[in-house]
């Protein structure tokens, strides 16, 4: 979408599928905007130069003055900006793109999301309270697998490696934080996310050294994301997220408290019983039938 025609035509898409595919349940809310790559293969958009190749920050995939016109232009049509953003510029141009929009609207349109959001300037961290830009993490990913040990920690360096993933910086600063799994690149299970987002460890540690440990969250904190962040970030907050009276009965019974559980044992635990609208979709055969 690199010209104004190209734009223009993508919204006119994009709305009507919107109206043909919108029914029940389905609602496409959003359109998402890849602004960047991702670290480990040098295309994330950084602030400063990788480490292993000199002058070198990454590419964005479109220009801040485009980029501000194809929000103003999907806000003006209704549509949640979803925007894909790895690297520290790429967040940075995207929140200038929706302070300007701010400006414009006050406020007014669909709340923005920001996703993945991996390497942060610090200085960039209270800018998503302040306008009202959703955080979404995919919690899965905070621990220092092979991935980040050796391949995203060496093109960065120490200094700015420690500003990765920061969930718990970002939940203090007062965002709204959602949490989600990026499937099909990583596991669907969000017990598993909310395991790692408590520990900073992988799955199957229960002893090793916390990677980044003050990004640890507690638990409360990791299931509103989940719940009532995942219904804000698709505007359906007002339906569902919280157990309140008026809202759609949906929600899961799972096998152990999990709030009494270790922390590293909270993957351990089984959905039992998922509830949508108040009818049962699924039930594990443990699960007996109340009489």
């Amino acid at each position: 979408m690199n010209t104004k025609a190209d734009q223009d035509s993508e919204i006119v898409r994009l709305t009507a599928l919107r109206q043909r595919t919108t029914r029940g349940k389905v609602q496409p809310v959003a359109a998402k905007i890849f602004m960047d790559g991702v670290i480990e293969a040098g295309t994330a958009a950084l602030l400063a130069p990788y480490t292993d190749r000199a002058g070198y920050r990454g590419e964005l995939n479109l220009s801040p003055a485009k980029f501000n016109t194809l929000v103003h232009k999907l806000d003006s049509a209704g549509f949640k900006v979803h925007v894909h953003a790895i690297g520290d510029r790429a967040i940075r141009v995207a929140l200038d793109g929706f302070e300007l929009q701010r400006a414009k609207d006050n406020g007014g349109g669909p709340k923005p999301i920001i996703a993945h959001i991996q390497l942060f300037d610090p200085a960039d961290i209270p800018r998503f309270a302040a306008l009202g830009v959703v955080a979404s993490f995919q919690p899965l990913w905070a621990y220092a697998d092979t991935y980040i040990t050796d391949l995203t920690e060496p093109r960065l360096g120490p200094e700015r490696s420690r500003n990765m993933y920061p969930i718990a910086r970002v939940a203090k600063s007062g965002a709204m934080l959602a949490a989600g799994s990026d499937w099909s690149v990583s596991s669907m299970n969000p017990l598993e996310a909310m395991q790692v987002a408590v520990t900073r460890l992988a799955l199957t540690d229960s002893t090793g050294k916390a990677w980044l440990p003050d990004e640890r969250v507690d638990l409360a904190t990791i299931i509103r994301a989940y719940t009532l962040g995942g219904a804000i970030a698709s505007d359906h907050d007002s339906l569902t997220g919280t157990l309140t009276v008026g809202k759609a009965a949906d929600l899961i019974v799972v096998s152990d408290d999990l709030f009494a559980l270790a922390p590293h044992r909270i993957a351990k635990a089984r959905v039992l019983l998922t509830l949508l609208d108040g009818r049962a979709v699924y039930r594990d055969s443990a699960l007996v039938p109340v009489r």
